[in-house]
């Protein structure tokens, strides 16, 4: 078989055109470039001439509007490509309209053609040649000088301009437009609230061209064609890098291994959610731990997102002076989606980022109606990502008390993970929180997820841990291992001690003892070298430590030592659902072995749900056993004397032990009473015991109405 020749091709020098051409202009065809006054088709063809013309292909550029030959070239003189040099030499102007207003059509195709004979030039431009399609005879007549001086010219091998002010109706009928090889339309026209320019290429002979409209501007460099739908795909270069970590408080967590190479995140959330700040942070940890990125803005302008990176206490200035971090902001009025698609393509991979931001997508497509236009133009912004292998975060903005999770409705259908930021109103403020709705190939945390911007940016407190939902159970509790509780008298009852890392939950009615209680236990840990942490809700550090002083209890001792701490979390400042990831850090911290939580009714006073507090305290007791901790958790009961109710809200399932402290009637007075209902995997003793408040603490006293047997058993 023979092999065919491929046709030659010119190169135009005009940005995404060539890819338009397949390739280039077909050499030595005839090209009719129409359009409207404005349009752009002189300038559009000038730059194909300079970009083309040497002192080996010359052209001659013929123009039929009597316009002075120095007006137009200091027209051009303002443009990139303009080259005064090639003038005479490489570029010739040629006026013809005198000529052409004195002999005509005969006249003027003559002298073309002694000026092309003399040159022998490459390329040849007509400008306009509507004007001779105004002033022929008939149509006739104009087909004739058409056709023979496009023959005329083919015979010399050059590649022929013809510019003209045609309609649309004009290329249905008029007979040029049978003979020419290619038809370029260049256009205005108003879109989504913006006059554009567009360019079509509506023939052009053995060429698989592309027949949609692309959108153009004129800039001082030329025509700039914007062709996203040809130059932007999705290639294929996964690799086998690691996964990015963000480096953003406890995100990583959420997020299992971490976010794939090469995908997009949607960051989407009603205004005031905290979008660019957490966008923000994405580029700058990245930038810390030596990864570029890059924040492209259509919003905020850089002074406003350096200010907030500044109040934050990042030092973003040393990041951007040494090329870690780019800002690109865009004004909301100069949005131009296509040119700036590929912009954003370019300062991409021209700084070879590993970390995009867009904040945000709903105002970069806002002018954009029609949802599949939305769609494709996501999908073009996520390929720019996946080309470079970075990972991008989208903001985009949900509209308030909409049911849904983007702008548009269609973004999430194309990127590859979906971050909620949402924000209720609980009490008298709003709290927010975020959700890792959607992430591929990726095992991530469920559920919302309390979140903070606090000094240092984003703060997140995990409802669960990473740790605890995908690793192995807690180790069971060995009953061979005990641990005192400090408290005289109470081991005995318990069957002797508290299994270690079991969980007690203390049931008792208000002011009977529980705290004194829970602190004898902390203190007896720090008697044997066992960090302990007590958590108060209620009272402050200062008046527990007086508090404890007074009974002769050394709390201040053991603080002063660091055997002990005692915290105090604001129920105004800290929520339920940031006290796991809170105590969890402190926990690790402080290597606690022993844990007070004083008291569980706080957290009911916040007005938790009951489901949702019982699960908050599931998993505090399942992270805590994890990490081999003993736990105390106190729970002040609405019962002041006995009751068949242990607890107010059905808590018991959650502990190993449980004790329940009440007050008993007795002629002329009340006198507290502790009895233990349960010790798991233990025998313990049931009865009912008096027990007492005072120096030293709490002492278990005698059984209420006759004595133990395990109690005289410890007692021998």
């Amino acid at each position: 078989m023979t092999k065919k020749t491929a046709i030659a091709r010119i190169e135009t020098g005009v940005r995404n055109l060539d890819a338009l051409l397949d390739g280039g202009l077909p050499k030595g065809s005839v090209i009719v470039i129409a359009g409207p006054p404005g349009a752009g088709k002189t300038i559009l063809t000038q730059q194909i001439c300079f970009h083309n013309a040497s002192a080996t292909a010359r052209v001659l550029y013929f123009n039929t509007l009597s316009e002075p030959t120095a007006k137009t070239l200091r027209f051009l003189s303002q443009f990139d490509f303009f080259d005064a040099k090639q003038l005479d030499e490489a570029i010739q102007f040629v006026d013809l309209g005198a000529i052409f207003r004195t002999k005509g059509l005969d006249g003027t195709s003559a002298l073309i053609m002694e000026h092309v004979k003399k040159v022998k030039p490459a390329m040849v431009v007509i400008d306009s040649f509507k004007v001779f399609d105004d002033l022929a005879g008939s149509k006739e007549e104009l087909r004739k000088f058409g056709y023979e001086l496009a023959i005329s010219l083919m015979a010399w091998e050059t590649t022929t301009f013809l510019l003209g002010e045609f309609g649309q109706s004009e290329i249905e009928t008029n007979p040029l437009f049978s003979i020419v090889d290619g038809l370029i339309l260049a256009h205005q026209r108003q879109d989504s609230g913006e006059q554009r320019r567009v360019l079509q290429i509506v023939k052009m002979r053995g060429t698989d061209h592309s027949r949609d409209e692309h959108a153009f501007i004129i800039t001082q460099a030329g025509i700039d064609v914007f062709a996203p739908r040809l130059t932007i795909y999705r290639a294929d270069v996964g690799g086998n890098e690691p996964r990015l970590k963000t480096g953003i408080s406890r995100l990583d967590d959420l997020l299992g291994d971490g976010i794939p190479r090469g995908s997009s995140l949607l960051i989407a959330g009603v205004a005031g959610t905290g979008k660019t700040v957490l966008s923000l942070e994405f580029i700058y940890r990245g930038a810390k731990a030596g990864e570029r990125g890059i924040f492209f803005s259509f919003e905020e302008s850089e002074a406003r997102l350096l200010a907030t990176a500044r109040g934050l206490g990042w030092d973003i200035d040393a990041e951007i002076e040494r090329g870690m971090i780019e800002i690109v902001f865009i004004p909301q009025p100069n949005i131009m989606v296509e040119g700036h698609l590929l912009m954003m393509n370019e300062r991409i991979l021209g700084m070879k980022a590993r970390r995009v931001a867009v904040d945000s997508v709903s105002v970069f497509l806002h002018k954009v109606k029609d949802p599949q236009i939305d769609r494709e133009k996501i999908f073009q912004l996520a390929s720019v990502v996946h080309n470079a292998q970075a990972v991008g975060f989208f903001a985009t903005d949900i509209p308030y008390g909409a049911n849904q999770i983007s702008r548009f409705g269609v973004e999430e259908t194309v990127v590859d993970g979906v971050v909620l930021l949402s924000s209720t109103e609980e009490g008298l403020e709003r709290q927010r929180y975020i959700e890792i709705y959607k992430l591929r190939n990726t095992a991530h945390l469920k559920g919302r997820h309390s979140i903070m911007i606090g000094p240092t940016g984003i703060i997140i407190y995990p409802r669960y841990s990473a740790e605890a939902a995908f690793a192995e159970p807690p180790l069971p509790l060995e009953t061979e291992l005990r641990l005192p509780s400090g408290v005289p008298g109470f081991d005995a009852l318990l069957g002797g001690g508290l299994l270690a890392r079991s969980v007690t939950l203390l049931s008792g009615s208000a002011g009977i003892g529980k705290s004194t209680l829970s602190l004898q236990f902390i203190l007896e840990g720090c008697k044997r070298g066992e960090p302990g942490l007590y958590v108060a809700l209620e009272e402050g550090p200062a008046q527990i430590i007086r508090a404890a002083g007074a009974l002769g209890l050394p709390l201040q001792e053991a603080t002063e030592q660091g055997l002990a701490e005692v915290i105090y979390l604001s129920r105004e400042r800290v929520r339920p659902s940031q006290l796991l990831s809170l105590l969890t850090d402190k926990i690790r911290a402080q290597k606690t072995r022993r844990f007070v939580l004083d008291s569980v009714s706080q957290l009911e006073n916040e007005g938790i749900a009951e489901d949702e507090l019982r699960q908050l305290l599931y998993a505090l007791v399942t992270r805590f056993k994890a990490l081999d901790v003993t736990c105390l958790l106190t729970l002040e009961s609405s019962a002041m004397y006995s009751s068949e109710t242990i607890t107010d809200r059905k808590f018991s399932p959650v502990a190993d032990n449980l004790v329940v402290l009440r007050y008993t009637r007795l002629p002329g007075e009340i006198r507290p009473t502790l009895v233990v209902v349960k010790t798991r995997g233990s025998e313990h003793d049931f009865g009912a015991y008096y027990f007492s408040v005072g120096k030293g603490g709490v002492r278990i006293g005698e059984r209420a109405g006759e004595s133990s047997p395990l109690l005289e058993k410890n007692k021998a």
